[in-house]
């Protein structure tokens, strides 16, 4: 059988008559048989325990630190490229890339070098999981909620190069990892920044001007005609996987054609409930995917987390199912672990879900349910009915018990009576403290005529007469009482 010839960029594999890939353009090498390195000890530190894949620039091996017994992967890059300055220089700026970021959603690169065997490698985190390519390839799209979160930490991550002035060049689902913590969340790591490049001008560039790299399935409209790029490529291949994410389908027809390549350059993506109509799409979403996928990159977002985050919050927009609930719930009890555990001072740290997690967890902790989250809303309103029925039920067993003479409905009427009137002088007690006591409304009375007074009967002036004569006789006696005392004694004396 004729050997094989693989491309040092994609890793596709060609006949030996094939000079040049067909995705990329990139020349085909031919690798050389490479002996297993499973159970050998690379650059004295790091033993190999399995196979892990292989990659374009070289082969993965899980490996194992001889003393810190820590895992890692480590990608040699293979022998027929060694001598390819090219492909070395790509090789090297990927570990040095890599190495400048720190974030948690960005695979750490631990160790570079060349052993004395001429073998260079490249160890890096380990990510006990799969590629989202493979999740999608099992599942064809995800849960919206769940494509958010993966999105929005994937944006963290690129924003997070980005900040530093690198371009990732070749974001697809193969470049981004997950795994699953012990809530049923995702925790997504951005991997391989082979062909990525620093956005100054002086930087050195190792592709050639007007040569495109990537993967043209999500290449942007400007890296496709090979023009010069910027953060928003970036956000334009991100939008184009989120779009697969969501719906199972390519935001364009055909997106490996050339009719779709060149209305990639011109035109906006298909519409949501077109591709996938078993879902109520909110047009904010589709208004996301219009303004990220336009042609022109002054159109785009001016950051790549703002789309990250503008597309969580469209989501959030949508008829909310037990599925988001659980996994909103997860994702809410996520940030407030990560908010407790970050210092108020530190500036820059980002929280797995996205830029701005700390500032919504913290405001989570005064405010646990959002008014715009439809799924506290649909809660409120389930509790409302029950809270309706309880007073009712509650009143008309004090009106039946108010009417017994004894037994347990008085007894329970008589209770309800005490707790309705402990309330009702709790509140009168508060709203008698209230500072700013609403002022008492006067409502106008109308005025009633004045009562006429009737005129006493003949029988009664009669005796109204006599009983004042009495009165005033008596009062008559009481004042000559004193004078005929005083009379009495001068004549004893």
């Amino acid at each position: 059988m004729d050997a094989r010839k693989v491309c040092p960029q994609c890793g596709e594999e060609y006949d030996s008559s094939v000079a040049f890939c067909a995705k990329d353009g990139t020349g085909l090498v031919s690798p050389a048989a490479q002996a297993d390195l499973v159970g050998h000890v690379i650059g004295g530190r790091y033993r190999v325990v399995s196979h892990l894949g292989e990659g374009g620039m070289g082969t993965v091996y899980l490996a194992e630190h001889v003393r810190m017994k820590r895992k890692s992967a480590i990608k040699i890059m293979r022998p027929a490229l060694v001598g390819d300055a090219e492909a070395l220089q790509r090789f090297t700026r990927e570990a040095e890339n890599a190495s400048k970021i720190s974030h948690p959603n960005v695979a750490s690169i631990f160790d570079f070098g060349e052993t004395d065997e001429g073998m260079v490698y490249l160890a890096m985190e380990f990510v006990d999981g799969e590629a989202l390519a493979a999740t999608l390839k099992r599942e064809v799209a995800l849960h919206p909620v769940v494509a958010a979160d993966i999105i929005g930490q994937a944006a963290d991550a690129l924003q997070a190069a980005h900040d530093l002035g690198i371009l990732h060049r070749d974001f697809k689902p193969d470049n981004l990892m997950l795994t699953k913590r012990s809530d049923g969340t995702f925790v997504v790591k951005l991997v391989d920044f082979g062909i990525a490049r620093m956005m100054e001008k002086g930087a050195q560039q190792v592709t050639r001007t007007g040569f495109a790299v990537g993967t043209p399935e999500f290449m942007s409209p400007e890296q496709l005609s090979g023009d010069v790029l910027d953060s928003r490529s970036d956000q334009y291949s991100l939008a184009l996987v989120a779009f697969i994410a969501l719906t199972g389908h390519d935001a364009f027809t055909n997106s490996s054609s050339k009719e779709s390549l060149i209305a990639r350059l011109t035109s906006r993506p298909r519409r949501l409930d077109e591709v996938r109509s078993d879902l109520e799409w909110p047009n904010s979403l589709q208004d996301v995917f219009d303004k990220a996928l336009a042609p022109d990159p002054v159109d785009r977002f001016a950051s790549v987390s703002d789309f990250g985050v503008t597309l969580g919050n469209a989501v959030m927009e949508m008829t909310p199912s037990q599925t988001a609930e659980i996994y909103r719930h997860a994702l809410g009890n996520r940030m407030l672990s990560v908010a407790s555990r970050t210092p108020s001072d530190i500036t820059g740290v980002r929280t797995p879900s996205s830029s701005e997690a700390t500032a919504k967890a913290k405001k989570a902790k005064k405010e646990p349910k959002r008014r715009n989250d439809p799924v506290a809303v649909r809660r409120r309103q389930s509790v409302v009915p029950y809270i309706v029925l309880f007073g009712i039920a509650t009143w008309g067993t004090w009106w039946y018990g108010s009417k017994q003479e004894s037994g347990l409905a008085r007894q329970a009427a008589d209770k309800i009576g005490i707790y309705a009137g402990a309330a009702r002088d709790m509140v009168n007690g508060y709203i008698e403290r209230a500072p700013d006591k609403a002022p008492e409304v006067v409502l106008p009375v109308e005025p009633t005529p004045a009562p006429v007074a009737k005129k006493p009967s003949a029988r009664k002036r009669s005796a109204d007469t006599t009983t004042k004569a009495k009165a005033d006789s008596t009062a008559s006696a009481a004042a000559a009482a004193p004078e005929t005392t005083k009379v009495k004694a001068d004549s004893l004396r």
